[in-house]
């Protein structure tokens, strides 16, 4: 078989992207104070800030060394495309520029003075691809395929994924990322979701055999699923929220469980596996459709990661049970090696639903965690990505050894997926060589 950057290139090839008119970088612009400015240049961070509650888009480097900053209100903020994954994005800004003691500073007033520039679509059929940046460029690229129109590069990229089962640097499914390319997020306008399901029956059209249309279009349903349900507390949920939740689930299980769904890609039991944490499973069910899914595919992450948030307190679990099941994983996968990988990877994947207090709320063994990047390393030894989220993880574990041997590694190029800013590193650099307490 053609490796994906052979069979896209072809298609690819007479894409061409619009001309865009010549504009100014930030650091052309940087000098003008005062001055309403126009520019267009790639985000190197973006950094929360809690003393203004809004966001600093770092310009020609990374905070503390860009050259130019815009600060953007929260709500704003989460009004604009692609806001959780900006970092390496094009943009074009307008506004006025002001001095700040961090230097130059651009306060965005609203949603029309920023825009986001399409990616080079060529990623596509870039050889090799490493980390979160390249991963939502990847998805940023097929969502624009999406949206042309463009049917057989869908189809060709979709099929060759599910025979490759080919996988980035640092160990991810490119396949995982092709699909949840095309998810919807609940704050997704009514109208956006209407656009988007037409656009799916015109690939289904096109495509009537396509074995991925099935999967998307119960990705679509779900997405509705918690649309209808939204992201407050169980008590807050209207009677007219749960019925739609209800209903667009029950539409989910359904067409998965036709037999003319293709179950040779794994998302097919990921999915699976959100109707059951929707619907409530009874856990020996949930077990159940566990051990289906991993004995298909024994290596895809996703399975673990979703039956350890299954029984997470919040949904259908007690308090301790899913660091009881990431320990009986890695028992199960060989403790001290892959096994310990596996646990890391789950640790990692529930880390957003404990913040800052993870090693403190949960009985997860961080000495563990770290023999598992070590084999994580070891299996994807050209991940720059991976050793950035293993330094990273050390300096949350307040691990002085380790840090101090990790920093040097990604020092020079650190990614701001993983550390935010340059601060951050700055930061764990003087705890790593600081006495011990």
């Amino acid at each position: 078989m053609k490796p994906r950057f052979l069979l896209l290139a072809a298609l690819l090839v007479f894409r061409t992207t619009a001309q865009t008119q010549e504009v100014p970088s930030a650091g052309s612009v940087a000098d003008r104070i005062g001055q309403t400015v126009e520019f267009q240049d790639e985000i190197k961070a973006v950094s929360w800030s809690n003393s203004t509650n809004g966001y600093y888009l770092s310009f020609g480097a990374p905070y503390p060394k860009q050259l130019l900053s815009v600060w953007v209100a929260e709500k704003l903020y989460d009004k604009l495309p692609a806001s959780r994954a900006l970092v390496g994005r094009v943009v074009r800004i307008k506004g006025l520029l002001e001095p700040s003691p961090t230097g130059p500073l651009l306060k965005l007033q609203m949603r029309e003075d920023f825009g986001l520039l399409p990616v080079d679509e060529a990623i596509l059929s870039k050889p090799t691809l490493d980390g979160k940046q390249e991963r939502s460029q990847f998805k940023a690229a097929v969502w624009q395929t999406f949206l042309h129109g463009d049917f057989e590069t869908l189809e060709t990229l979709g099929q060759e994924l599910r025979q490759s089962r080919e996988r980035l640097l640092d160990g991810s499914w490119l396949s995982e990322a092709y699909f949840s390319a095309l998810r919807l997020s609940p704050a997704t306008s009514k109208e956006r979701y209407a656009a988007v399901e037409e656009r799916i029956a015109q690939w289904e059209r096109a495509k009537p055999t396509s074995p991925a249309i099935p999967l998307i279009k119960i990705g679509y349903h779900l997405d509705l699923a918690w649309r209808w349900r939204t992201d407050r507390a169980a008590k807050a949920v209207s009677p007219e929220g749960w019925k739609g939740f209800k209903n667009e689930l029950a539409i989910a299980r359904q067409l998965l469980e036709l037999q003319a769904v293709d179950k040779s890609y794994p998302e097919y039991y990921a999915l699976m596996q959100t109707v059951a944490l929707g619907q409530g499973w009874k856990k020996p069910d949930y077990m159940r459709l566990f051990a289906q899914a991993t004995q298909l595919e024994p290596d895809y992450y996703r399975y673990y990661s979703n039956a350890a948030l299954y029984l997470l307190p919040r949904w259908h679990g007690r308090k301790g049970e899913w660091e009881q099941f990431a320990e009986q994983q890695r028992q199960l996968h060989g403790a001290g090696a892959a096994g310990d990988a596996l646990y890391a990877q789950i640790a990692w994947d529930l880390q957003d639903y404990y913040f800052r207090r993870f090693f403190r709320d949960t009985t997860i063994s961080w000495d563990v965690m770290a023999s598992g990047f070590d084999y994580l390393i070891k299996e994807y030894p050209d991940s720059r990505y991976l050793k950035n989220v293993y330094a990273n993880w050390a300096w949350k574990a307040d691990d002085r050894v380790r840090l101090r041997t990790l920093l040097p590694i990604i020092k020079s190029d650190p990614d701001m997926t993983v550390w935010v800013n340059l601060e951050n590193v700055a930061l764990a650099e003087k705890f790593a060589n600081s006495p011990v307490p």
